[in-house]
């Protein structure tokens, strides 16, 4: 491997939240800088990492000076919540998934690393875990005064399933008011996780769902950007998703990872019998997230809506990055990709360390 992940994946996700992330180079300077406005706010260059990889206030700090602009601050939720066990990451060894025909199973043989940070793919499972509001909130206030000018901070929240589908969108409602007093640039809403059993992590295929939780949000926090980050829709689902939800919305972030069913060499579940499914992300997620992007750039301009479009999925180098502005992408997002080459905006924005 070329460099080093700024998360160590030997090691539990508790272990990196107390002491990543782990870099220890010197920050890029004069980067090229390519503003874009953000919902009334000034950016300095249309790319960033979403919730994914940025586990706190520290680690949304070490990206920001990475010169990653656009930073999304882990998904949060009303309540501490656990991690699932370790491991929590592993390598697979994967072709590029065609959305058309994606695989029945995806391996992650033991003892396998990719050839490349470019080439990089990974599962993932951690199941949405937080700190609890007290906890989180100061972290972000501390975090905001703290951001290198320039950066826009986004703060992703979930509902946590206790019951009936009025009380997830009301704990919804909860999280997005938690995270607007603390003067987050906007709040996304995370409908998508691949790693939870409860509702909470497919609401984005429900589009009647989904819409009644934004709407209820929107009423809510009237005053703070909304975005809603789903995972992999395509044709006429994406199309309903978006007709039903584009009223609540400032901006849709997708895609996020890719369910599989993940074995090793033996054809057991590489994660545990409890996990045998979870998210895969990373460079072979590309063709999936291009698909994506530009199929919802499609609809939006159909249908006259002005959201804005926040991409994921596979960017790990400077050319993937301008195939998913050519896809419609207003801001393209990186984790994986910035997770193992942690220089990776300067590539793509040019500049010095």
């Amino acid at each position: 491997m070329d460099i080093k992940p700024t998360y160590d994946i030997t090691k539990d996700y508790y272990y990196n939240f107390e002491h990543g992330p782990f870099y220890s180079g010197d920050y890029p300077t004069n980067l090229k800088v390519e503003s874009v406005h953000l919902f009334g706010k000034k950016v300095d260059f249309p790319l960033g990492v979403p919730a994914g990889l940025l586990l706190n206030g520290r680690w949304v700090e070490t990206y920001g000076k990475l010169g990653f602009p656009v930073l999304v601050y882990k998904t949060v939720r009303s309540c501490k919540y656990p991690c699932h066990p370790y491991p929590n990451c592993l390598y697979v060894k994967t072709a590029m998934i065609d959305p058309d025909d994606p695989p029945e199973y995806i391996l992650a043989p033991k003892g396998y690393v990719p050839e490349s940070y470019r080439l990089v793919t990974i599962t993932n499972s951690f199941g949405m875990p937080s700190m609890d509001p007290e906890w989180w909130q100061e972290d972000i206030a501390s975090l905001k005064r703290r951001l290198p000018e320039g950066c826009f901070l986004i703060g992703s929240g979930v509902g946590t399933h206790t019951g009936s589908t009025e009380e997830i969108a009301e704990d919804f409602v909860r999280v997005a008011e938690m995270l607007a007093e603390v003067g987050v640039d906007a709040v996304e809403l995370n409908f998508s996780c691949p790693n939870v059993k409860d509702h909470e992590g497919s609401i984005y295929m429900d589009p009647e769902l989904s819409a009644y939780i934004l709407a209820k949000v929107k009423k809510a926090v009237p005053y703070v950007p909304l975005l809603v980050k789903i995972g992999l829709l395509i044709g006429d689902k994406l199309r309903e998703f978006v007709r039903a939800c584009a009223p609540y919305v400032e901006g849709v972030a997708g895609i996020n990872s890719f369910q599989a069913r993940v074995v090793d060499e033996m054809g057991k579940p590489a994660l545990g019998e409890d996990r045998e499914k979870s998210g895969v992300c990373g460079w072979a997620l590309r063709r999936c997230a291009l698909r994506f992007t530009a199929e919802l750039r499609k609809i939006r301009d159909e249908i006259k809506a002005d959201f804005l479009i926040f991409s994921c999925g596979g960017v790990t180098d400077r050319e993937s990055y301008k195939e998913f502005i050519n896809a419609g992408a207003h801001v393209v997002m990186s984790c994986t990709g910035a997770m193992f080459n942690p220089l990776l905006a300067r590539e793509i924005r040019g500049g010095e360390d």
